[in-house]
């Protein structure tokens, strides 16, 4: 069962559901280590019919909402989602990509991030939001920290790249704190 369409307007990007025809750009993004260095899972040799299924599943799951970021002109960028959503405490994961290099360093990410958050609290009624980040990924640290995440604690030594382990960065926000950066 699919949800109904959304569309989420932030100021330089639009979030809508994300579906079948991005899923070619999506593997694209995916099958560059440039990109996924900064993600908690390696998809390099994912195919478009497993990608298929993945996305059959979010879509139908109370539990994930997966959303494309999109510029101005429309043009899919990324992918955004609120994973693991725990109705009952609720609270969940942020995940974010920007899988189009062209646009990293621009506030499409801080963008896409403090709409979704507006949407979590306002529409959803979550609590708390949550996520990890790498030591090695400063730029995404920065930019959590500019949309209003703590950092709550530290995975030591919880991910392995590039021959190293390295920690890995709990952040979190909490409603309060969103409506803040709302208003």
């Amino acid at each position: 069962m699919a949800r109904t369409w959304r569309i989420l307007k932030g100021e330089k990007v639009k979030l809508r559901d994300l579906c079948e025809d991005d899923l070619s750009r999506c593997l694209l993004w995916l099958r560059d280590r440039r990109v996924t260095k900064y993600l908690d899972f390696d998809l390099i040799n994912i195919d478009l019919v497993q990608e298929i299924r993945w996305l059959k599943t979010m879509q139908s799951s109370p539990n994930d909402y997966i959303f494309a970021i999109e510029k101005e002109n429309s043009k899919h960028i990324g992918n955004i989602g609120l994973h693991r959503i725990n109705w009952r405490d609720k609270n969940c994961m942020l995940g974010i990509f920007i899988g189009d290099m062209e646009s990293w360093n621009k506030g499409h990410g801080t963008d896409a991030i403090k709409t979704i958050l507006k949407y979590a609290v306002g529409k959803m009624g979550l609590h708390k939001i949550n996520l990890h980040v790498y030591e090695y990924n400063p730029r995404a640290i920065r930019t959590y920290e500019k949309c209003g995440f703590k950092k709550e604690g530290l995975l030591r030594e919880g991910h392995y790249y590039n021959g190293k382990y390295w920690d890995v960065i709990v952040m979190g926000i909490l409603d309060k704190d969103v409506k803040m950066i709302s208003d």
